[in-house]
């Protein structure tokens, strides 16, 4: 009993049953009539919807001649469906075989929209899936830039200058250059990605609050003011649980599409054919 009330319980049987129900569903309503093959019926439904979609676009009813065009439209559009069917236009057509892939997807995946986590279940998602939601850590900074090669004691001397002084502005010291004198709170890759590949790396290890280098960069040498730092840490479920149940839904939707494919694979023979070989595949 301990353990059909787990599986009871378990979200893919649910998954399952709601994926059957939704194809149940559309085999009734979108299965084949028994109308003859000649016979197209545009009944009020199709009206109404052809006239719903005129007045999404122009935001008003169709007029009577333009509702009158819509429908010989789609009645052309019938025919020529019936027809191009008829003749076997749909076979070996990769757009429609794809465009048919999607939509037998698209029901599957329908009932992860419904689905709601069991109690634990974004946890541990979130737990499984941490570096998905980390936050990166973050730096703000003042940096003087001393040139490609300064020399080492212009580097010493500037940096005690600015230790014993703290009210020495930086900005008239140094060389000029495009490089932003201060960055507020930036992640690692907009830093590198202004002064070169581990400059953030470099700088993380600078303790806030006082004036040190030399730190290399990809255009020279600098001296670095660290005036913050956020540490990289993983936010609390409450901080971001409507990304992990987007994503948890996501997931077990692919499951679900993988379990749905893994039953009809299993009602196939594939026969491979290469050259003069031919194997027989059967599950």
């Amino acid at each position: 009993m301990k353990h059909l009330a787990r599986l009871l319980r378990e979200p893919l049987l649910h998954f399952l049953a709601i994926g059957g129900l939704i194809f149940l569903l559309y085999g009734v309503v979108a299965a084949p009539t028994a109308e003859p093959t000649d016979t197209i019926i545009v009944g009020p439904e199709r009206v109404e919807q052809l006239a719903a979609g005129f007045q999404a676009v122009w935001r008003r009813p169709p007029a009577e001649n333009e509702l009158n065009a819509l429908i010989d439209d789609f009645v052309r559009e019938e025919i020529y469906y019936r027809e191009a069917l008829a003749i076997g236009l749909d076979r070996n057509d990769t757009v429609i075989r794809r465009r048919l892939r999607q939509k037998m997807e698209f029901l599957t995946d329908t009932g992860a929209d419904i689905l709601q986590p069991a109690a634990g279940d974004l946890e541990a998602h979130l737990t499984a899936n941490e570096q998905t939601y980390r936050h990166e850590p973050r730096l703000a900074f003042e940096q003087i830039y001393l040139g490609e090669a300064p020399s080492p004691k212009s580097v010493t001397d500037l940096l005690n200058t600015l230790r014993s002084d703290p009210a020495t502005d930086p900005s008239v010291l140094g060389e000029r250059s495009l490089l932003p004198a201060q960055l507020g709170l930036s992640r690692p890759e907009a830093i590198d990605g202004t002064f070169g590949k581990g400059f953030f790396e470099r700088i993380s290890e600078i303790q806030p609050g006082e004036w040190a280098g030399p730190v290399k960069s990809g255009y020279g040498v600098h001296l670095v003011y660290v005036l913050d730092s956020l540490p990289a840490r993983t936010p609390p479920l409450e901080e971001v649980r409507d990304a992990v149940l987007r994503d948890w839904k996501a997931a077990k939707a692919q499951e679900l599409r993988e379990l749905h494919y893994a039953r009809l694979r299993q009602r196939y023979v594939v026969e491979i054919s290469s050259g003069d070989t031919e194997t027989a595949e059967a599950r």
